[in-house]
């Protein structure tokens, strides 16, 4: 066995250069390899030593050299932040003095530990050219999430770089600007101060104004946020409105109903609850009829690795002043059309294809062609031209063409109908509500466009109500299935299942109704072909691919698109069909009901797009109505010029019988 002695360099740090700062964040996404008298970090920046060099003279290919340098992050990470997929670059400017052209470079083994996530790559030596040593380069790689994505305070961040000498040289490592890595992190929080509410907990409520005054606070993992405040006498009900900020999914608390007794330590009667969800951000409406008078407390419990903010503020109402009743929440939630609808919609109009009164009326006339070849005809012209021609008029324009129209209006195989569709978009809400959206339950799947994620195919059936003009050559179509749609129905009906928790029922209720009136604003604004249709039944069928969507992590949406729509133009009509304004209420009332409330953006024609993939029930050829009645009035010209020509002979024959 060959022998081997190992040389371990571990340079750890144990004095930071002063004003050096550290953090993965959303603000601060790169860090560099830096030194320092000895002591090295990461560190946002580029300062210290431009140079980490080393001679190993005792290096030789029976005894080589295995050194290794450490990196941590100093000062610790102090921001929660939320760990990406993707490492977008990591440059290691590693050099060999005595070599030129870079060619006895060893490989460089690599860790990286972020957290729960430990990551290692070899990187090999790259290509150079004579006095110019390439630097080290990873980009795009993909990370390692799988023990979780949260990167907490105080966690660890190293980066460990090992490499194997096997020949006297000096090895030379670049910092200072030279050497760093950047991570693209897509969500953070300054935990510590966001957490303005401090101190509060049970032992120490923060004394407050409830009612008039806006209160700031952050539930920054299993954290208490405890309030204390005063209530008037003879109160009909106190509410508190409480507006969570929008936070991804991974890390966003339970928003339970809070914990709110008495000066005696009593409880509160269990409020009425209701939620709504606007833009990103969910708004709680807690009710308490008729509480007691004097000092209470308030307090919200927070769970373990979860963090968000928020803000609230409390309203009274006096006994006798105003109306208290659940009846005030109307529970309207219906998808009417007509939102994204633009162009010369007052030219609609309903589709005028050939159908069954024009294969009647043609099979009449076919008889009619037969039956004349039947009789002794007065011109040769009748049976050899006029009659053919007539009946292959309305053959095809009157028969085969509209019986391929009536034969488009049946299903293709695998295609949906729209409440089959709809049936399945609120199953994958359920099951990623369910599954606390982890694994292949996550936001990117059930938030594809019509809950059908990248890689599946949409394949529907829908009927044309009517059809309109753009005014750019183009026409938007009116389907029947997208006006009146019952979200209440939906959503409720899918709860009789049973299998939620109240908490998650919530959930489950503002994310499904959000996620509905989004894909059918987005629908109905993709309905559109460059011809006008002329049956009665659309398909659509399309492959869907990933997209970044609509929202923020906390709400995506609209995260898968067709694949005959590039991304710029999903972007396109996207932006332009995001209402600005889109509020899902829920109360906790008695009452299954929800309020959908939608204030849509002004959206013009050039905004929208022909995605493609959509074809309605046509014939066999373009204007075959027209081609049919040709044959007709072929039919009757040929009855014109026999009934003449019989005329002229009968009137022929009698002169000369009369002379």
């Amino acid at each position: 066995m060959r022998g081997r002695a190992w040389l371990i360099m571990t340079v750890f740090l144990i004095g930071m250069v002063p004003g050096v700062q550290a953090d993965f964040s959303t603000v601060y996404q790169t860090l560099n390899l830096v030194c320092s008298n000895e002591s090295c970090s990461l560190s946002q920046d580029s300062v210290g030593d431009s140079v980490l060099s080393e001679e190993e003279r005792d290096a030789n290919p029976l005894q080589p050299v295995t050194v290794t340098l450490e990196f941590p992050m100093m000062p610790d990470q102090t921001s929660v932040s939320l760990l990406p997929g993707m490492l977008e670059s990591m440059t290691i400017d590693f050099r060999i003095q005595e070599d030129g052209v870079g060619v006895t470079r060893p490989d460089l083994d690599v860790e990286l530990i972020l957290g729960p996530s430990i990551n290692e790559w070899t990187l090999t030596a790259p290509s150079s050219t004579p006095g110019d040593q390439n630097p080290y380069v990873l980009e795009d790689e993909e990370l390692d999430i799988a023990n979780g994505r949260i990167l907490a305070p105080m966690d660890q961040v190293l980066l460990r770089i090992s490499f194997e000498i096997n020949q006297p040289v000096t090895w030379e490592l670049h910092l200072a600007g030279d050497s760093n890595l950047e991570l693209p992190i897509e969500w953070s929080i300054d935990a510590e101060a966001a957490n303005t509410d401090e101190p509060t907990s049970l032992t120490e409520p923060r004394a407050i104004t409830l009612v008039g005054a806006t209160t700031f606070g952050g539930l920054m993992g299993a954290d208490v946020d405890c309030y204390r405040f005063e209530i008037d006498q003879q109160l009909s009900s106190l509410t508190v409105i409480i507006s969570w900020e929008a936070t991804p999914i991974e890390v966003d608390q339970a928003h339970a109903v809070p914990e709110f007794w008495d000066e005696e330590g009593e409880s509160e009667e269990t409020p009425e609850i209701r939620t709504r969800f606007e833009g990103e951000i969910v708004i709680n409406e807690f009710r308490w009829t008729e509480p007691n008078s004097g000092e209470h407390t308030l307090c919200w419990t927070g769970e373990e690795n979860h963090y968000q903010s928020y803000s609230f503020i409390g309203s009274q109402t006096i006994l006798g002043v105003g109306s208290t009743s659940p009846e005030e929440f109307t529970g309207e939630a219906t998808g009417e059309a007509g939102t994204s609808q633009v162009g010369q919609v007052e030219k609609a109009s309903a589709t005028n294809g050939a159908g069954m009164f024009t294969m009647i009326v043609a099979s009449v006339g076919i008889f009619i062609a037969i039956v004349g070849y039947l009789m002794p005809l007065s011109s040769p012209w009748l049976p050899r031209f006029l009659l053919p021609l007539s009946i292959i008029l309305l053959l095809f324009g009157g028969i085969i063409s509209p019986a391929v129209s009536i034969s488009n209006e049946s299903p293709n195989p695998g295609e949906m109908t729209f409440d089959e569709l709809l049936d399945q978009r609120m199953e994958r809400v359920y099951q990623g509500v369910i599954n606390h959206d982890e694994g292949q339950f996550g936001p990117q799947w059930y938030g594809g466009f019509l809950g059908i994620a990248p890689g599946e195919r949409l394949q529907l059936m829908l009927t044309i109500e009517t059809v309109h003009p753009l005014g750019d050559g183009r026409w938007q179509i009116e389907a029947t299935e997208l006006d009146g749609v019952d979200l209440d129905r939906l959503v409720f009906g899918k709860l009789n299942d049973g299998r939620l928790a109240s908490d998650n029922e919530v959930r489950f209720i503002l994310r499904s109704g959000r996620l509905l009136a989004l894909d059918l604003l987005l629908l109905e604004a993709l309905l559109i072909v460059d011809e006008e249709p002329r049956g009665d039944v659309l398909h659509i069928d399309w492959q869907m691919v990933a997209d970044p969507g609509l929202g923020s992590l906390s709400a995506p949406a609209w995260t898968s698109r067709p694949d005959s729509v590039s991304a710029d133009e999903w972007q396109q009509v996207t932006e332009a069909v995001k209402p600005e304004l889109l509020s899902v209420s829920f109360c906790d009332c008695g009452i299954d009901a929800m309020e959908l409330s939608i204030r849509p953006t002004v959206i013009y024609a050039n905004d929208l797009i022909a995605p493609g993939g959509i074809e309605s029930s046509n014939g066999l050829f373009p204007y075959d109505f027209w081609v049919a009645w040709l044959g007709l009035l072929v039919l009757v010209c040929a009855g014109v010029v026999e009934k003449e020509r019989r005329e002229k002979g009968m009137a022929l024959a009698d002169e000369v019988l009369n002379r």
